[in-house]
């Protein structure tokens, strides 16, 4: 699971008058069929770019001093545009641009239809299809809907979906009579800061959440005076290694920082819910982000919580 967390909301403006908030899970899927139009796969290159037209409009709203805005998808297109060239990819650029996006509606799906749509998407095969569908439909029935967006569609089939697999776990298999031992690995760090220059140039942190409270002693939930002398001394490291490394050009780059093991973090210290939605999730991850930034000068622009 991966949480986005920014800041402020951007509402598009499409040519026919209609208006969606500005997704960036949506820009990096169109990203992604530009880019292996270009015969390229790297998936983190799509990410790369939709970071680098977040803190675009982040910037735009900063110095319109707003914390929300409303921005033409034209201007959106030709920020993509923009940066694929100077990326060096051409190719990708040029598929992008033949394949803009002209309206807010996106379309929507009849009972009938969601079950060939999420073959499409999905590439589902025998009964599996028809299943999927069936739940999708009973839940459309429950709330009323006739029709509903394929993005509504897209986000009951990964719930479902999810539900399924969780409740399927791969069997153990049994340990051999003599095994082999194997060579330790080379411990990681529970912070690791890096200075990226392509793309999107920023700094980027990640920290071991789960690694970070092995050792912690204390009786969960964490409260926020209990998380702070933990989590103290990861930002005062934090900030000492970006300064190391603004220097030559980097003085100015935004903070990406990445919490790895979350979920698993706030199950066991936060006494979160094992099978919370990833919508409250993202809600309740707030409240851990806002208690981590309070100890940094140097607000992040990006934080993903993995």
């Amino acid at each position: 699971m991966m949480i986005e967390l920014g800041g402020g909301t951007v509402s598009i403006l499409y040519a026919d008058g209609t208006s969606a908030f500005f997704d960036p899970e949506e820009l990096r899927q169109r990203l992604e069929k530009s880019f292996a139009s270009a015969n390229r796969t790297d998936p983190s290159l799509a990410g790369e770019i939709v970071l680098a037209v977040e803190y675009a409009l982040r910037c735009r709203n900063r110095e319109d001093n707003l914390p929300d805005s409303v921005i033409h998808a034209s201007d959106i297109d030709e920020c993509v545009v923009r940066v694929l060239e100077d990326s060096g990819f051409p190719d990708a650029a040029r598929h992008f641009r033949n394949t803009s996006v002209s309206s807010g509606d996106f379309g929507k799906l009849s009972p009938e239809n969601v079950e060939q749509y999420l073959i499409e998407k999905f590439q589902l095969t025998g009964s599996a299809g028809s299943e999927l569908a069936a739940k999708i439909r009973h839940a459309m029935k429950a709330i009323g809907a006739a029709q509903c967006s394929p993005r509504l569609v897209l986000e009951l089939a990964r719930h479902f979906r999810d539900t399924a697999a969780s409740a399927h776990r791969l069997p153990v298999p049994p340990a051999p009579a003599k095994p082999e031992p194997l060579p330790a690995p080379e411990p990681e760090k529970l912070l690791q800061v890096r200075r990226k220059d392509a793309i999107f140039p920023s700094i980027r942190a990640e920290i071991d959440l789960p690694r970070l409270f092995e050792k912690c002693t204390l009786t969960p939930p964490l409260t926020e005076l209990a998380l702070f002398p933990i989590l103290l001394p990861v930002a005062e490291q934090l900030e000492a290694e970006c300064r190391k490394l603004r220097v030559d050009g980097a003085e100015q780059y935004p903070l990406v920082v990445t919490m790895r093991g979350f979920a698993e973090f706030a199950v066991k210290w936060l006494c979160y819910e094992p099978d919370m939605t990833r919508e409250m999730l993202h809600k309740r991850s707030r409240a851990f982000t806002a208690c981590f930034y309070s100890l940094l000068k140097e607000k992040p622009f990006k934080t993903f919580m993995r």
